[in-house]
């Protein structure tokens, strides 16, 4: 409500105004004052609304102009109208214009507070730098500079300001991060409790970390730890405590897993850790601690109490006992830990890789154990002995000994495993002594197959009684004047036809 919204006949008596405290309740203005109010503010002619304004002597009527007129030079006249003391400050305290404010704090004789608002609401430039090296006063530098427009002017207030309790309180007060970090930064701010409160409030990891570098008390750290969400502010005041009982208690007994995880990547001590591992409800805190612990022991009690497979797994890792991940990969209910255990670089003999292939029950580590193993007789003792029939067969590619091989396809367990063998058998005696045996129709057919005695397969091709397998014979003869006889007396059309074709190639 401005001024003189009481002298409009709807005039709302209930609703009171701020100004009446300086405005007495039976005021009365004149009527040629309303008049030149008038012109003031309505006149197009500008030389018209200065004149008038010039002429008002009222100065209730010349405080309302300086408080809500927009043309600058009609309310600067009227604000130098103002004598009384009570009215100017109400201009310095409720005009809408700084000049005016400015204007009304240097009638007052508040020099500090007139030049605040010209560095205020001023672009930085020599003329309001010359006036701004004048303000000394500390409150009125903490005003310029929690509310300067110009970053600049806020910045060098702070650098003026040494007073503790000012740069505590422009610190809570700045919406400018850059101006509370200074101010935290300022060799007079030391006071741990108003640090504390800014590492808790402010929401700019700068100033956080400023106030968090400046404060030396161990305990006050601790508490501010225990509640921060910052990971990096966290990890300052970590390295800043130098009190490894508080360390401790807050390793063990903080109620963030955060803030316990932060703590185990920067702990050493190998008891503290042992807690950790094998007490702290986080998984993953649990893991960090286990990854940071060389004693076997401790890691072999992970492993067989840690109820998830995970931990378990990075205990594995840091075993070097190679008898120790033997019985894990052996032994272990879970296929990753047993996994992480056979491959593990800690067991290097082939010794121990064929005696897992050969005893493990689970396909994958037997598998893995292999991949460890270039000895032939390690994989023939695998062979022997594997409880997986998978695994024993998985041995053949690595197998070329004769009489292993001559085993295989003798014993005839698995036809398709023993016609593998079969087909690493170079020595063609033993593949006639094969083929003499009879073990089975196809057996004998791929043995003759891999011949190339023309006497031997001549004679198989005129004496064999399976038709499948003198075919075979047929298919390798390289004889026309054989080929021929056959191709009239053998007593299958179909290797009558074989015969005749390979006699044409």
């Amino acid at each position: 409500m401005g001024l003189f919204d009481r002298f409009k006949k709807n005039d709302d008596k209930k609703q009171k105004s701020p100004e009446k405290a300086v405005i007495p309740d039976d005021l009365e203005i004149d009527e040629d004052q309303l008049l030149l109010k008038d012109i003031a503010t309505n006149s197009k002619d500008r030389y018209e609304r200065a004149a008038a304004a010039d002429q008002i002597t009222d100065q209730y009527v010349a405080l309302d102009l300086s408080k809500t007129i927009k043309d600058r030079a009609i309310r600067l006249i009227a604000i130098n109208k103002v004598k009384d003391e009570r009215l100017l400050r109400d201009a310095a305290e409720n005009s809408q214009f700084f000049d005016v404010r400015s204007f009304a704090w240097e009638r007052l004789g508040e020099n500090n507070k007139s030049i605040a608002e010209v560095v205020i609401n001023t672009k930085k430039n020599p003329q309001v730098d010359e006036i701004f090296e004048k303000v000394t006063d500390e409150e009125t530098l903490k005003w310029i500079a929690t509310d300067a427009q110009d970053k600049r002017y806020r910045n060098a207030c702070v650098e003026k300001i040494d007073s503790p309790e000012v740069l505590y309180d422009l610190v809570f007060e700045a919406k400018d991060k850059s101006i509370r970090k200074q101010c935290v930064e300022k060799d007079s701010f030391r006071d741990d409790d108003v640090l504390k409160r800014v590492v808790i409030e402010d929401k700019d990891e700068a100033v956080k970390m400023a106030a968090v570098r400046k404060i030396e008390n161990d305990e006050t750290l601790a508490s501010i730890a225990l509640n921060e969400d910052n990971a990096k502010i966290r990890s300052v005041i970590f390295d800043r405590i130098d009190d490894l009982d508080i360390l401790q208690e807050i390793a063990l007994n903080s109620h963030k897993a955060d803030v316990r995880l932060d703590l185990v990547q920067k702990i050493d001590d190998e008891s503290l850790l042992k807690q950790i591992a094998l007490n702290d409800s986080d998984k993953i805190v649990r893991s960090e601690a286990v990854k940071k612990i060389t004693d076997e022991n401790v890691l072999l009690e992970v492993i067989s109490s840690d109820n998830d497979r995970f931990v378990r797994q990075i205990a594995v890792k840091n075993i070097t006992d190679a008898d120790e991940l033997v019985r894990i990969a052996l032994e272990d209910e879970d296929q990753f830990v047993r996994n992480h255990a056979v491959a593990n670089p800690a067991i290097t003999g082939e010794d121990d890789f064929t005696y897992i292939a050969i005893n493990s029950t689970h396909e994958d580590v037997a598998n893995e154990a292999l991949k460890h193993i270039s000895q032939e007789k390690n994989f023939i003792d695998i062979l022997k002995n594997a409880k997986i029939d998978s695994v024993r067969k998985a041995t053949l590619p690595n197998i070329n000994d004769l009489e292993t091989l001559i085993r295989i396809v003798l014993a005839n367990e698995d036809e398709e495993f023993s016609l593998k063998a079969l087909n690493k058998i170079k020595v063609e005696k033993c593949l006639f002594k094969i083929y003499e045996q009879k073990i089975s129709v196809n057996i004998s057919v791929r043995a003759v197959s891999l011949i190339r005695d023309q006497k031997l397969l001549t004679e198989i091709a005129r004496n064999e009684e399976e038709w499948r397998v003198r075919e075979a014979a047929v298919k390798k003869i390289a004889s026309k004047k054989v080929l021929k006889e056959i191709s009239i007396n053998d007593e299958n059309e179909y290797v009558r036809e074989v015969a005749k074709k390979r006699m044409n190639l």
